[in-house]
């Protein structure tokens, strides 16, 4: 990460781009099967847009997804294969990775507006891609911190939305639960599918096939 890296403002400070994400929308979502579909995940496990606090000091709950299923599945398992794989010519996705995984996709009910960390969204924060998008995990304090500012802007945006590193095609994008994102604002649309079993699993090859990954399992 440069050291030129910029100072994360004060909410108030903050003038970001907001895209809305229309109503009768579909995203994509690979969550903890200890979650439901339309659960947010209201602990303290750190990635890189979280855990961030609000004004009382809650832990703000929090939805990853994308809006395509190749992303959503890139963006939840294959961002650990070049851990997993740290010195080996080879890189592989082992099936321990998915195990306890579900896919759903889900149907907003009412527009979205969420704050745009792409483009020139990124330029007018001053920010750059390596800032806080493709950035390593050492580096999810600094991402965090202008999670927490971006989500105190008095505009009070939904979640954030990004290209995604795994997948520069498509979008990824984190949604705040509690008072922001309402449940009744997403629905699920058909049944979840396991990711750990059949027909899942085939998803997951066919990910890691497309992505030059072997995956065992």
């Amino acid at each position: 990460m440069s050291s030129s890296r910029p100072a994360v403002p004060r909410p108030g400070d903050l003038s970001p781009s907001i895209e809305v994400l229309g109503a009768r929308s579909t995203l994509v979502r690979v969550y903890d099967r200890s979650y439901g579909a339309l659960d947010f995940n209201g602990g303290d496990a750190i990635a890189r847009f979280r855990p961030i606090r609000n004004a009382s000091g809650a832990v703000v709950p929090t939805a990853y997804g994308a809006h395509d299923l190749e992303t959503a599945i890139a963006e939840a398992v294959l961002r650990g294969v070049y851990a997993l794989n740290r010195g080996s010519p080879r890189r592989r996705l082992f099936r321990l990775e998915v195990d306890g995984l579900d896919l759903a996709r889900l149907r907003t009910t009412k527009p979205l507006r969420l704050v745009r960390l792409h483009g020139l969204g990124l330029t007018r924060l001053n920010l750059l891609r390596e800032h806080v998008i493709d950035s390593p995990e050492s580096e999810y304090g600094y991402t965090a911190m202008w999670a927490r500012a971006l989500y105190g802007h008095r505009s009070k945006p939904h979640g954030l939305v990004w290209t995604s590193r795994q997948n520069d095609t498509s979008r990824a994008f984190v949604l705040w639960g509690g008072t922001r994102v309402r449940p009744e604002w997403l629905q699920l649309e058909g049944d979840p599918v396991a990711l750990d079993r059949e027909p899942g699993l085939d998803l997951i090859r066919q990910v890691c096939a497309d992505a030059g990954v072997d995956f065992e399992g």
